[in-house]
Order: structure tokens, then C-alpha cells, then sequence
């Protein structure tokens, strides 16, 4: 685990910002329940049907419920999200659930990106390493 890719909370304490993979291989987007710190994992549809996720190691993993919220990107565009919860050291975004939702994923040398087909408002994706990366930030609940 890079320590870059830990969650980090602005000096104010108000933002929270999260980095989430961006996985061609991904069947559901997914993250630990950690992430994000201040929203609560609340109990969904897959969770209630005891929904497992094989890993890419072959083990099976559970649901444990799900986050729902609104992230902020770095273009300043909000995206509303739900990560399902699972034991998982990275946050997935998976592209066909992007794809599902009318959005365009680009993987390109010359910059990748998530672009939604209705407005044409692209977010930029950081290649480390041969991993494209999403940078969002969560407003802290008070």
C-alpha cells in the first residue's frame, strides 16, 4: 500500500479526499469500510441477499453493506456515488458500472478520463504506475 493512496482530511477539516481505482475488471464498485471515514456503512440490496465477491487472489469476500454519498472531483463537478463495502485494501470504481450510468471511461496515453455522455463534462484520471486513478473529496458531516 503507497501512503499516497491513504485517505486524507483538509487542514480545515471539513473536506475528506479519497482515491479510488478506476478497474476495467471491477463487476461492482467497492471499497473498505474506511473509505470514506465519515460516511456510514448502512446495509443494501446485496448485503440482505449475502452477496460474495471473489478477489483476484480466489478467495470469496462478503458484502457488508453499502456508502451512499456525493463527492466533489477536482474539475469541481459533484458525482453522486454508492461503493459497495467489503474487506478490500483500495477503493474500485468498477467501468462497467460507469458505463452503465452513461459515462464514457478512456484509457489513452495522451490522458485518460470519465466523460458523461450528457454533458460532455469530462474527469481526469492519474496514471500511477499503470493504475488510473480518481481523486474526490467528501465533505465531512457535522
Amino acid at each position: 500500500i503507497e501512503t499516497d493512496l491513504i485517505n486524507r482530511v483538509t487542514q480545515d477539516g471539513k473536506w475528506e479526499e479519497i482515491v479510488l481505482a478506476v478497474d476495467s475488471g471491477a463487476s461492482e464498485s467497492v471499497a473498505p469500510k474506511t473509505m470514506p471515514e465519515t460516511i456510514a456503512t448502512v446495509e443494501g440490496a446485496s448485503s440482505k441477499r449475502g452477496v460474495m465477491y471473489e478477489v483476484a487472489s480466489g478467495h470469496q469476500i462478503p458484502n457488508e453493506g453499502e456508502k451512499k454519498f456525493t463527492a466533489v472531483t477536482e474539475e469541481g463537478q459533484e458525482r453522486k456515488l454508492t461503493l459497495q463495502v467489503c474487506d478490500v485494501n483500495q477503493g474500485l470504481l468498477s467501468v462497467s458500472k460507469m458505463t452503465q450510468a452513461g459515462n464514457r471511461v478512456v484509457f489513452d496515453q495522451d490522458g485518460s478520463y470519465v466523460e458523461n455522455k450528457l454533458n460532455g463534462e469530462r474527469t481526469w484520471l492519474h496514471d500511477k504506475n499503470g493504475m488510473f486513478l480518481m481523486k474526490l473529496w467528501v465533505k465531512r458531516p457535522f
